[in-house]
Order: C-alpha cells, then sequence, then structure tokens
C-alpha cells in the first residue's frame, strides 16, 4: 500500500474512507463458568460513512452513542470480544481484513487519533520532545538526530515553537490546552491521511477550544487530510464540519450539513439535541431587595513558592489580588475565566480550605476567622458540587451513607431513621428515587451521578452552593435537565449559587449576574446580559468572541 500523506497525484476529492454495512457487536454471557450460552449486544448498526481527502466530518451524539466505537473501529482497537461485519475501506483496503501487524504499519502514518484526554494520552516520565521522536522512528529509519529534528518542526507547526518549549520539557509543566497541542503534533508527525479527533476539547477554557479548532481547521488546508471530529456539542463542530452525522444507540439517524440540520431537521433525536443546545431553564431572578448572603472585601490569598537557595528569603505568588464580591439569597452568580485565573483559589478561600493573606469574608454579615477552620455552623450554610462527581465520592459505599456525609455538621445528630429520611428526601428532590439509596455509585450515569452531588449539598439545606464546573462534561440534554434542577432548587429552596464555568453559553442562561477574572483579578462585574451584550473589558470581549455559537446564535450576533 502506498504512503498516501506523500502522494502528491491523488485528487484532494477522492473517496479516501468508505464505511459500508459496518456492525459491531460484543459478545456477552451472564455467567461465564458456566456454559450458557452467550449473546452478542450489538453496538454499531449498519454504519454507513463515506469522506473524501480535506473534507472534515462531525459526528455528534452523546454518552452511549457508539461514536468513540465507530473511531476504536477504524483504528482497529477495538476491545477483546467485539466482532465486526462489514467494510471499512481505506485507501481501496478492507481495514477489517487486515493483520494487526499491517495495521500497526497505518496507525499514527497513515491514520492518527487525538484522545480526549491528554495527560493520560502521554507518558509522563518522558520530555514532549522524546514522545514525538518516538512516534517518528517507529515508522520511519531515520537517526534520533533527524527524529528530534522533525518533532522540533512538528511542534512549532502546532503553536509550541522550541524557543518558548523547549523539547526537555515534561506534559506536567504544560497547560491542558499546550498538552493537547503536543498529542496532535504525535499525531500529525507523519502526516498521516486522516486524523480522528475524538473529544479533543472538552473541558478547555474557551480560549484554549478555540486555538485548537483552529488548528485542527489549519492542518486540514495545510495538509489536505480527512478529519473526523467527534464531540456531543454541536457549536464545537459549527464552523468547522463541511458536514455532520447524528448517532444515537449505534445507529446513524441523520446527517447533512449543520446549517441543514438546523432548519429543517426530521428526526426526533436531532431536534432534541438541539432544542437542549438551546436549552435556557425556566428561572425566579433574585428579588432586588434579598438580603445579602455572602460579603467578600478586598479578599487576597498567596502561595508559597520554593526558594532559590537555602538561605533566601521565602517567596510568594499572588493568586488573588483585592477580589470583591457579594451575593445575595436566592441570587445565581456567574464566575468565568481560564485556567490559573484564580477562580479555584477563590473556591478554597470561601470554603476555608486555605488561608487568606488580606481581606474578609462575611457570611450572613458575621465575619468568618480568617485561615482557620471554619466552623460546623458555617460549613452548614455553604456546600459545594464539584465537577466530577465520580472522583467526589467513595466507591466502596453506597449512596445512603455518600449522601448523607455532610450530616456530621449539624448541630445536634440525627437518629438512624431521621438520617435515612433526610437521604431519601434529598434523592426525590433532585428527581431519584428512595431506592437508589441502596445502590453504589458506579450503577448511575454521569448525569445521575451530578444530581447525587447535588443531594449530597442539599441534604443540610444550605444558603449557598458553590458549583464548580458542574455540567462542562456532561451531554447536552443531560446538561439541560440538571440546569433545570437547579433553577428548580433555587425557585423553592431560595439556594444562591456561585456558578463557576470555562462555558459562557451556560452561565448566559443560568445567572443573574457575572464576575469575570482575569490572573487573580475580577475585570469585570454586571448584569448578565448586560455583559454579555455589551462587553467593555478587552478580556471579556476576548472570551466571548472566543465561544462556540450554534448556527441561529451567530444570526442573532
Amino acid at each position: 500500500m502506498s504512503k498516501l500523506a506523500n502522494s502528491s497525484s491523488k485528487d484532494a476529492a477522492e473517496t479516501l474512507l468508505e464505511i459500508n454495512k459496518l456492525n459491531v457487536s460484543v459478545t456477552t454471557s451472564s455467567n461465564s463458568s458456566r456454559a450458557l450460552p452467550t449473546e452478542n449486544k450489538p453496538i454499531l448498526n449498519s454504519i454507513e460513512l463515506s469522506l473524501n481527502r480535506g473534507d472534515v466530518l462531525g459526528i455528534i451524539g452523546e454518552s452511549g452513542s457508539g461514536k468513540s466505537m465507530l473511531a476504536l473501529s477504524i483504528m482497529g482497537l477495538l476491545p477483546e470480544g467485539f466482532n465486526t461485519a462489514g467494510e471499512i475501506n481505506f485507501d481501496q483496503q478492507n481495514l477489517l481484513k487486515l493483520s494487526e501487524e499491517q495495521l500497526c504499519k497505518l496507525r499514527g502514518s497513515d491514520i492518527s487519533m487525538v484522545f480526549q484526554e491528554p495527560m493520560t494520552a502521554l507518558n509522563p516520565v518522558l520530555s514532549i520532545g522524546k514522545q514525538v521522536a518516538e512516534c517518528i522512528k517507529l515508522h520511519r529509519n531515520v537517526s534520533n538526530v533527524d527524529a528530534s529534528k522533525i518533532a522540533e518542526e512538528t511542534l512549532a507547526k502546532v503553536g509550541l515553537p522550541v524557543s518558548q518549549y523547549p523539547l526537555s520539557r515534561y506534559p506536567h509543566e504544560l497547560s491542558g490546552g499546550q498538552r493537547q497541542r503536543v498529542v496532535i503534533a504525535m499525531a500529525i508527525a507523519l502526516r498521516p491521511a486522516l486524523l480522528i479527533a475524538d473529544e479533543p476539547t472538552t473541558a478547555l477554557d474557551v480560549t484554549t477550544q478555540a486555538g485548537i479548532l483552529d488548528l485542527l481547521k489549519q492542518l486540514v488546508v495545510d495538509e489536505q487530510l480527512a478529519l473526523i471530529l467527534i464531540s456531543h456539542d454541536l457549536a464545537v463542530v459549527n464552523g468547522i464540519a463541511d458536514h455532520i452525522v447524528i448517532m444515537r444507540n449505534g445507529d446513524i439517524v441523520e446527517r447533512g450539513s449543520l446549517k441543514q440540520l438546523f432548519k429543517h431537521s426530521k428526526h426526533p433525536y436531532t431536534c432534541q439535541l438541539i432544542e437542549a443546545s438551546k436549552h435556557v431553564p425556566d428561572r425566579v431572578d433574585a428579588a432586588v431587595d434579598a438580603a445579602p448572603l455572602l460579603d467578600v472585601e478586598n479578599l487576597s490569598c498567596e502561595y508559597r513558592m520554593p526558594r532559590k537557595h537555602w538561605w533566601s528569603k521565602p517567596r510568594y505568588f499572588r493568586a488573588l489580588k483585592s477580589v470583591s464580591l457579594s451575593i445575595k439569597q436566592g441570587e445565581s452568580v456567574g464566575l468565568v475565566g481560564e485556567s490559573g485565573c484564580g477562580k479555584s483559589t477563590l473556591t478554597r478561600a470561601l470554603l476555608g480550605l486555605m488561608p487568606i493573606a488580606e481581606g474578609e469574608i462575611r457570611l450572613h454579615g458575621e465575619l468568618l476567622a480568617k485561615g482557620e477552620t471554619l466552623s460546623n455552623a458555617v460549613r452548614r450554610e455553604m456546600q459545594v458540587v464539584f465537577q466530577d462527581p465520580y472522583g467526589s465520592f467513595n466507591p466502596r459505599h453506597k449512596v445512603k451513607r455518600l449522601v448523607a456525609e455532610p450530616l456530621h455538621v449539624l448541630e445536634h445528630a440525627l437518629s438512624e431513621q431521621e438520617q435515612i429520611t433526610a437521604v431519601n428526601d434529598a434523592l426525590v428532590s433532585v428527581g431519584l428515587q428512595a431506592s437508589d439509596a441502596s445502590k453504589y455509585i458506579h450503577e448511575f450515569s454521569g448525569g445521575q451521578r451530578q444530581r447525587i452531588a447535588i443531594a449530597r449539598a442539599l441534604i443540610i439545606k444550605p444558603a449557598l452552593i458553590v458549583l464548580d464546573e458542574a455540567v462542562s462534561a456532561l451531554d447536552v440534554s443531560v446538561r439541560a435537565q440538571i440546569l433545570d434542577l437547579l433553577s428548580a432548587l433555587a425557585a423553592s429552596h431560595r439556594i444562591a449559587y456561585l456558578f463557576i464555568s470555562h462555558d459562557l453559553s451556560v452561565v448566559r442562561r443560568v445567572t443573574d449576574r457575572v464576575l469575570v477574572m482575569q490572573q487573580g483579578e475580577i475585570v469585570e462585574r454586571g448584569q448578565t446580559e448586560a455583559v454579555f451584550n455589551n462587553p467593555s473589558h478587552p478580556y471579556t470581549q476576548q472570551l466571548l468572541a472566543a465561544t462556540p455559537q450554534l448556527p441561529d446564535e451567530e444570526n442573532q450576533t
């Protein structure tokens, strides 16, 4: 098979990838120790796709739709026990008929893949230069010097010039967006004909996300490669994909350009995704005369840095610089900014998890002690919902114990029956069933886990809940459900929210006011719609310009 990436005689419009009636199933058995009949569970059903060189195909669907299974099928990386039928023709050869040795020669050379989480895709004990050079040496008979030179050129191509980012750097010394660029450099080092990007921008800041998408678009133009962009977010593929397919339960239910689907979608599931992407929850605005809940005045926090020499004075990095904000009872306030701007530091300071260098924090008008552990009475008033609900739970405990964890801060201990009642009421209030208390956390979907995290925060009836990227990694329909839930709880319990997110479109839909943070300072604040419609600070303008938009949102702007 000739090397496609080096073949300039091929027509850019020639079909590069063609998938015919691809079926994928997995063999399952209820008990492997008994001679019970096995069952083939379908994963992908008669998939039909074609892709030309230089084209971008967007694959849209929620978790479990089969997006990643389709990508792994093309790469020949399906787990053991999976069965395939049909054809995946790449450069007129059926990949399903090739041996593992033949596929290994193609992977990284003609077909490459960019995975969702760069930190797990990179080796933490190898420098970025060695990792890119390693990919080159696997497929080309070149010296270490030549491999390093190609690695240097490739990293520069993805925006990591050696003058600023030496090849000797390790993954942990780079930001999330920079690590993703290293993964892309590894994927394109040998100029593949087909690049598959599986959720390459999930959980990245909007400006970093925009940079990654611009990079992918430029690579398609410069290298004339074909790109498959997998995402659960319709706005991400808008402006980059030539055409998209919508997947659900292993089927392609609809296909076409995004603008066509927005105007003339026929399948109910497509309509559901579009509506969920644009969903605005019903909200009750905070009363103008509502009592103040949280007041922060001139708050500054510092991190101690390593000494240059053992005899030198200690150095400090000021992560927060005279930050002031206020939240009223029942009010929803958004806090936006890129990674490293100080959002998490502010959260830790509010929750009493780090000392305060300067300033004051008042709750219900009472001054909180600086740098000391908060009392149980204060902790009862403030709870937090983290970005990763699964990582914030102990998987060995049942939901009953997990949700009941905050009850220890109550002034009077509850009896066992009172605890059971409180847990059941909390679960029901977030749309789950009381019987779910007897299950383990791994038995729930991502959206259900986030509901359980909210139930845990809600069980002691706090006045303020801090939501730290609580919906950033959820599917659009699940995200819409969680936002509706939060809105309903705010209306029924008069709970105030500090909504921390890098997704400005979500912040716009769920908050009364918004704060924009940059380098430890709040650079802009105001009513949400006023800030979004008429941003005054250049940084706010930059964030809004980088935010992906849906086709109808582009028309509005």
